[in-house]
C-alpha cells in the first residue's frame, strides 16, 4: 500500500492541484491525507468539497497551525495507525508529481537491498529548471548543505543523497518503524533535512533520474532590513544548530560546527547595529538572533515563536 500525505495551510487552490495530480498516478495511490494546519473557514470549505470527490481522500483537521514540520509528522503518525503502509509518500501543497512519477520511483524500489527512500527529482515550475539544491549533500561540520548534481545531465539513473526536501520523497515502512517519524518540534525549516539525513545515516536514500515531481519555485528573497521575514531566520538558524548539536557525533567537529552557526548569527547581530537600514527594527532582530543561538544551543524546540502572534505584534507596533 502507498498513502500520499500532503499538508496545507491556507492554500485550497494549489491544494487542489496535487491532490489531482495524486489522483491521476498511473500506480494507484491508495490512501491520500490531507492535513490541514488550522486554515480559515473559507478555506476548510473547499477541503471538504475536495475530500468529497474521491473515497480515499482523508483529512486530519489539527487545531492550530503546526507548521510544515507538524503537519507533516501529525500526518505520518495518523497514517501509521490507520493503514501501516509499504510507502509512505510526502510532499507540499504546492506539489504536483507527474503521471508516472509514482510509478519511476517504485520501478528503483529493489536497486538496492533496503533502500529507505526514494526521492523524485523536482523541477521548478516558473523559473523552468530543476530545483537541483533540495538534493543534498552535508558539509563535514553539517553547516551547509552541498547539492549532489550540478545538472540532470550529470545524473545517472539513481544517485545516493543524504537529505533531501519533503517534496515528494518516498519513504518504505521499513525505515519508518526503524527511525520514526518527522520531528514536529522543528515547526518549519529543517525538518524535511532532519527527517531525511536521519533516515540515510541508516537505509539509501536514492535520487531517482526519470520520476519528475513539479514545485512552485520560491517567491524572490525578501529584503533584509523587512521584519516580516525575520521569525523565519530564527527557526532557520535554531533548527540548524539543534541538528548540528543532534547528529554530528565527532566532539570537535560538532564544536567548530557551532561555532561557526554563533559567527553567522554574530555577523548579522554586528549588521543590525552597524546598518542605517535596520534603524528601528534593531533590538527586534538582536533579540530573534539571540534567542535563535540560545534555543538551538539548549536544545529548545516547539513553536516557541508564533507566526500569527509576531505579526500582531509588528502591526501594533506601526500604529503607534
Amino acid at each position: 500500500m502507498i498513502a500520499a500525505i500532503t499538508v496545507t495551510y491556507n492554500s485550497s487552490q494549489l491544494l487542489e492541484k496535487n491532490v489531482q495530480a495524486l489522483l491521476r498516478q498511473s500506480v494507484p495511490v491508495e490512501g491520500i491525507v490531507i492535513v490541514d494546519n488550522h486554515s480559515t473557514p473559507e478555506h476548510q470549505e473547499k477541503i471538504r468539497s475536495l475530500a468529497a470527490r474521491d473515497s480515499r481522500i482523508r483529512v486530519l483537521w489539527l487545531p492550530e497551525n503546526t507548521g510544515g514540520a507538524g503537519g507533516f509528522s501529525h500526518g505520518m503518525a495518523y497514517v501509521r495507525e490507520q493503514w501501516n503502509p509499504d510507502w509512505y509518500w510526502l510532499m507540499d501543497d504546492d506539489a504536483y508529481p507527474a503521471d508516472d512519477c509514482l510509478a519511476k520511483l517504485l520501478d528503483h524500489r529493489n536497486a538496492v537491498a533496503d533502500v529507505g527512500c526514494l526521492a523524485p527529482m523536482i523541477f521548478g515550475i516558473d523559473r523552468q529548471e530543476y530545483q537541483l539544491y533540495h538534493h543534498k549533500k552535508l558539509s563535514p561540520l553539517l553547516t551547509r548543505d552541498i547539492p549532489a548534481v550540478e545538472t540532470k545531465e550529470d545524473m545517472p539513473e539513481t544517485l545516493p543523497i543524504e537529505a533531501d526536501a519533503f517534496v515528494g520523497p518516498l519513504f518504505s515502512r521499513q525505515a519508518v518503524d526503524a527511525v520514526g517519524i518527522a520531528d514536529g518540534s522543528l515547526f518549519i525549516y529543517g525538518d524535511d533535512l532532519e527527517y531525511t539525513y536521519r533516515v540515510s545515516r541508516h537505509f539509501p536514500v536514492l535520487l531517482v533520474r526519470d520520476a519528475v515531481i513539479y514545485h512552485r519555485d520560491p517567491l524572490k528573497q525578501q529584503d533584509e532590513s523587512n521584519p516580516g521575514g525575520w521569525w523565519k531566520d530564527y527557526y532557520m538558524f535554531r533548527n540548524r544548530i539543534f541538528f548540528i548539536k543532534k547528529y554530528q557525533e565527532h566532539l570537535l567537529l560538532r564544536a567548530a560546527g557551532q561555532l561557526a552557526m554563533v559567527w553567522e548569527i554574530g555577523k548579522r547581530c554586528l549588521g543590525a547595529l552597524v546598518k542605517e537600514k535596520f534603524r528601528g527594527n534593531r533590538k527586534l532582530r538582536l533579540w530573534l538572533m539571540l534567542r535563535a543561538l540560545q534555543d538551538g544551543w539548549t536544545g529548545k524546540t516547539g513553536k516557541t515563536i508564533d507566526p500569527a502572534s509576531y505579526f500582531q505584534f509588528l502591526e501594533k507596533r506601526e500604529k503607534r
